[in-house]
């Protein structure tokens, strides 16, 4: 729990600092990603925009020739498993680099 605790609040420090941002906004490994929150069924949620008070997640239908999001919603960095935080956090320290 700690360590959870510990990449929430590096990914905070990081916002607080330097704002706001999308996942499309960095590159790592030259491209851009979007972290992975859920499956069901046909669909897949995924993490797109990180403020300090929470993440705006994107319900896309990968089928779908649209590449507009079905639904949205937002969640509390506390609700996610560390290995989400841990993608989280390094597209926070790529944003970080594009700032400095």
């Amino acid at each position: 729990m700690k360590n959870l605790q510990t990449l929430i609040t590096s990914i905070k420090e990081i916002i607080t600092q330097y704002g706001s941002f999308g996942s499309g906004e960095v590159e790592i490994g030259g491209e851009t990603s979007s972290p992975l929150i859920n499956e069901m069924g046909g669909l897949v949620a995924l993490a797109e925009y990180f403020k300090e008070s929470g993440i705006d997640v994107n319900v896309y239908e990968p089928a779908s020739m649209s590449s507009d999001s079905m639904h949205s919603y937002t969640i509390t960095y506390e609700e996610l498993d560390e290995e989400t935080l841990v993608k989280i956090l390094e597209l926070a320290q790529a944003y970080e680099k594009t700032q400095s």
